[in-house]
């Protein structure tokens, strides 16, 4: 769009990986293969810019003393810098979740209290295992039992303390399966963006219309 003199370009990095940062740069041709250089630029141009949409870069026409009389086609073209972002494998986030879950899930989303999953199976599994032990103790003291209301007592207790047990194990396995599906599922933030994306155009003085083309390169 042309505005004032100043063309304006809007572009997209809506792929781009977490903390990944490109250098932009604008390429301008007319339809006889004439290459103009815009130096008057501004906006989020060169290096540096970060991923997200509605991007803009301005150039001011007039202060490069460039008359347009004819088609032009734009271009805008994103190299990518890369990421402070450490790589993580999906098979390796994998290995981490059974191990400790919550723990791949933190990796592959470069962050995140996903370690709450880990206190959740660890705790519920101690707990299974806690009243397993007493249901167990419990159940020894029945088979000692010398009357009729300690032994149905007895009895009672140990049926309750066993209930409970397999819901606390119960509960850990949902928690580390789900965990398990969680991280198969979950996107990637530390898989790196785009390789390289160019945006391109053509400007019609006449009509004064802009048509413009997106497209990603993998």
């Amino acid at each position: 769009m042309v505005r004032n003199d100043s063309l304006f370009v809007t572009y997209d990095l809506d792929k781009a990986g977490n903390d990944e940062r490109f250098n932009i740069s604008l390429k301008i041709s007319t339809p006889s293969g004439k290459i103009i250089t815009p130096y008057s630029l501004s906006g989020e141009v060169g290096a540096d810019i970060t991923g997200g949409r509605a991007k803009q870069i301005i150039w001011s026409i007039n202060k490069d003393n460039i008359a347009i009389n004819e088609d032009i086609a734009v271009e805008v073209f994103a190299k990518s810098q890369g990421s402070n972002v450490k790589f993580v494998s999906r098979g390796k986030a994998v290995l981490l979740s059974a191990v400790v879950p919550g723990l791949g899930l933190t990796k592959l989303n470069n962050g995140g209290p996903y370690w709450i999953m880990a206190i959740a199976v660890y705790g519920a599994a101690a707990g299974s295992y806690l009243y397993y032990s007493m249901a167990e103790q419990n159940y020894t003291k029945y088979l000692d039992a010398r009357t009729e209301d300690e032994r149905n007592s007895l009895h009672s207790t140990v049926q309750s303390q066993k209930n409970i047990s397999n819901i606390l194990m119960c509960t850990a396995g949902a928690v580390w399966l789900g965990n398990m599906i969680w991280t198969l599922a979950n996107p990637n933030k530390t898989k790196p963006g785009n390789k390289g994306i160019s945006f391109g155009g053509s400007y019609d003085p006449m009509a004064k219309a802009t048509v413009f083309a997106l497209q990603y390169k993998f």
